[in-house]
């Protein structure tokens, strides 16, 4: 009995059955079976196989790469690591084993609940080293309590996700036993009743009741998966620990505020991710192998190493996305499957990219065969593929954290450079007419003074002259005329007859300079005209910049601008700024002078950025 007892939690083999039908067992090969077994005869319609009842010991190892995490994060002896985590999440595992968190929802696959839990369970103890938990209790009382508090945000996010999903399971064995789980675990039921297979089914037809997360039933289980010693250990820092952990993982109303928001922005967080990583989020699942989790598998370990290094020659990141660039990450992924010896696996780059569109892990909306235009750091134009949602294939992916950033797509690069639209509007004008385009400068010039002299400034940046100015047309001569009977009164102007039947001449209007916003003072210390026009488009858009900017603030030493802002206004950056720094108007460290380059906090309190500050001298005379 005992044998057979060690045999059903997989610790030694039972000796093989002269009768009994070999089954198939997983290899963890995602396409490929094992050959050396037979496996059991097909049947039409397909049926429901069950979820193979494992092991605790085996579920845990089923989830080895975050077990190592989370002993590397604990940073505790082992002994106390075995206690403290590793003997709850042996228990809970012992509770749920490989039950799914839903029928089709989030965590629905084989051994969901338990992954969910521990994911909830890691991340939030993660996320409870950046939180004070006792700010108002003395050092001592700081130092013995805010550990545990930590440990509370580990049990309350481990238990978070159960609740929901054992108030509606019914789990079964193929001869219809069902698990009663008030007499204990999940695993103890199989062994006792020698069930190998079990049949999780939601007897509520809505999706709603199968949502995943707390309920009142958890408080059940708490005591029996964290333990005795561990439950006292809390209680012996404060009762309102416990308290805080009961409260918690049932969805209660709690007082413990910072713990309940640890566990509640984890959970979001998670089940965001959750849903961009799905099988059913690439594409249809169909009858035979489903490519899409596979993929995404092989994008999540590629990014995890330092060839896949964002933003580096094969993958680019900005505020619009993540790209995949084409053909060198898409053979990487090829390569990938080939040397983890997946059976079946596509070597050819192209047929991998047919099978991330086809499993909507790409998106289809790029020009040339679905793919869209980066730029490399050379300014060299690259293909690339872009990832439908980059939450399936990264932790965290935040578009904000790259808004100061530069864009990686030809699409962002042009919008983003001030010269554009002046180009553009160039090679408009010389493709209509003289006549017409002489018309459409003169508007230019009276309603977009912003983009003539940015078209002005290109011409100066490719020849290396100063901007030339337009020969003043001489004014009509005015025309005295004298009303009928009476003295002359007054001088009215009249045009002058035009010999031709043709228009009347169309008189262009005085060029609007950002020079003319830098004082003559100022100029006279600049020794290239362009420089001055340049320093002039800085000041406008330091004008122009709004209270809560994030690329402009002043400080104790003058005016400072990120250098990323300051790209975009000037091409040429390392010469402008020493062409400022000598007519005194950069400010440099006294411990540094020749440094022009600092490091500012922009906006006040953030991570600082590389910055040019214009030292307090030139705010005076520029009137900044």
């Amino acid at each position: 009995m005992l044998q057979k007892w060690l045999s059903k939690l997989g610790f030694i083999a039972p000796a093989p059955s002269p009768s009994a039908r070999p089954q198939s067992q997983p290899t963890g090969n995602p396409v490929q079976g094992n050959p050396a077994q037979a496996a059991r005869p097909p049947a039409y319609p397909p049926v429901d196989r069950g979820l193979p009842i494992a092991t605790a010991i085996g579920v845990l190892a089923a989830n080895q790469e975050l077990m190592n995490r989370l002993r590397l994060h604990a940073a505790v002896e082992p002994d106390v690591f075995a206690l403290r985590f590793e003997g709850p999440l042996l228990s809970l595992a012992e509770q749920v084993n490989v039950l799914p968190a839903t029928a089709s929802s989030l965590f629905s696959g084989e051994g969901g609940l338990f992954r969910a839990a521990l994911e909830m369970a890691f991340y939030s103890f993660q996320a409870g080293d950046g939180r004070i938990f006792t700010g108002n209790e003395t050092v001592e009382r700081r130092h013995a309590l805010e550990g545990r508090w930590r440990y509370v945000c580990f049990l309350a996010g481990m238990f978070y996700p159960l609740g929901k999903t054992l108030d509606n399971i019914v789990v079964t064995s193929e001869q219809g036993q069902t698990w009663r789980r008030h007499f204990g675990s999940l695993t103890s039921w199989a062994v006792d009743h020698s069930v190998e297979r079990v049949f999780a089914t939601w007897p509520a037809a809505s999706e709603i009741e199968q949502e995943i997360g707390p309920s009142s039933h958890i408080a059940s289980i708490i005591a029996t998966v964290v333990g005795a010693q561990n439950l006292q250990w809390l209680d012996d820092g404060s009762p309102e620990l416990v308290k805080a952990l009961y409260e918690i993982s049932s969805g209660s109303s709690t007082t413990a505020g910072n713990c309940r928001d640890v566990v509640h922005t984890m959970w979001e967080r998670i089940s965001r991710r959750e849903e961009a990583r799905r099988p059913q989020a690439f594409g249809r699942q169909t009858v035979g192998t489903h490519m899409g989790p596979y993929l995404v598998g092989a994008i999540r370990a590629l990014l995890a190493t330092a060839g896949w290094k964002l933003n580096a020659d094969k993958v680019k990141a900005d505020q619009s996305g993540l790209y995949l660039v084409w053909p060198q990450a898409i053979e990487d992924i090829a390569r990938f499957g080939k040397e983890q010896g997946y059976s079946g696996w596509p070597a050819n780059a192209a047929t991998i990219a047919e099978l991330l569109k086809s499993c909507q892990i790409v998106t289809q909306d790029g020009e040339d065969l679905g793919m869209h235009e980066v730029v490399a750091d050379s300014g060299e134009i690259l293909s690339a593929f872009k990832l439908r949602n980059p939450l399936a294939v990264l932790e965290d992916f935040d578009p904000d954290a790259y808004a100061e950033q530069s864009p990686k797509t030809l699409q962002g690069v042009v919008a983003a450079d001030p010269l554009a639209p002046a180009e553009a509007q160039a090679e408009a004008a010389a493709a209509t007419p003289k006549a017409h385009a002489q018309s459409k400068a003169v508007e230019s010039r009276s309603t977009k003074p912003d983009a003539v002299l940015e078209q002005q400034q290109s011409i100066e940046l490719e020849h290396g002259a100063a901007p030339l100015e337009a020969e003043p047309e001489p004014a009509p001569e005015p025309v005295s005329r004298r009303p009928q009977g009476g003295e002359p009164s007054e001088h009215v102007v009249e045009p002058e007859p035009s010999d031709s039947a043709g228009p009347v001449p169309i008189r262009e209007a005085a060029e609007v300079r950002y020079s003319d916003l830098v004082p003559q003072e100022v100029q006279r210390d600049i020794k290239k005209r362009l420089h001055v026009e340049l320093l002039g488009k800085v000041m406008k858009a330091w004008q122009d910049r709004g209270q809560s900017s994030k690329s402009m603030r002043m400080t104790d030493n003058g005016a400072a601008i990120s250098v990323e802002t300051l790209a975009t206004l000037v091409r040429d950056v390392p010469a402008w700024v020493g062409e400022m720094a000598a007519a005194g108007l950069i400010y440099s460290p006294p411990a540094t002078p020749g440094l022009k380059i600092i490091k500012v906090a922009i906006p006040e309190g953030s991570k600082p950025k590389e910055a040019i500050v214009l030292s307090r001298f030139a705010v005076k005379k520029l009137g900044l």
